[in-house]
């Protein structure tokens, strides 16, 4: 069980360095915040399972903040983004 969560941290890091590299470039800057943001999950989903923590409230608050970041991420202008994003920061 170990190897295959050691392997899972190792697949999510190659994602978190392919998703700064494409970072570099305007044309794939938006494929690699998607890269990126799957390498996190990967690593939190392998952390939540590894240590058996009771989930109902790990759920609650990652529904509360998609619907909070989606809801502000539709209504924000563009203009307004960086600020928005250091909000969120």
């Amino acid at each position: 069980m170990n190897l295959v969560i050691n392997f899972a941290y190792v697949v999510s890091a190659v994602l978190f360095i392919f998703g700064l590299k494409m970072l570099s470039s305007p044309a794939t800057a938006r494929k690699g915040n998607l890269v990126s943001a799957l390498g996190m999950l990967l690593a939190v989903v392998v952390t939540l399972l590894y240590a058996g923590l009771d989930y109902k409230w790990i759920a609650l608050g990652v529904v509360v903040g998609s619907v909070i970041g989606l809801v502000a991420a539709y209504r924000v202008q563009m203009t307004a983004m960086p600020e928005m994003v250091a909000l969120f920061n």
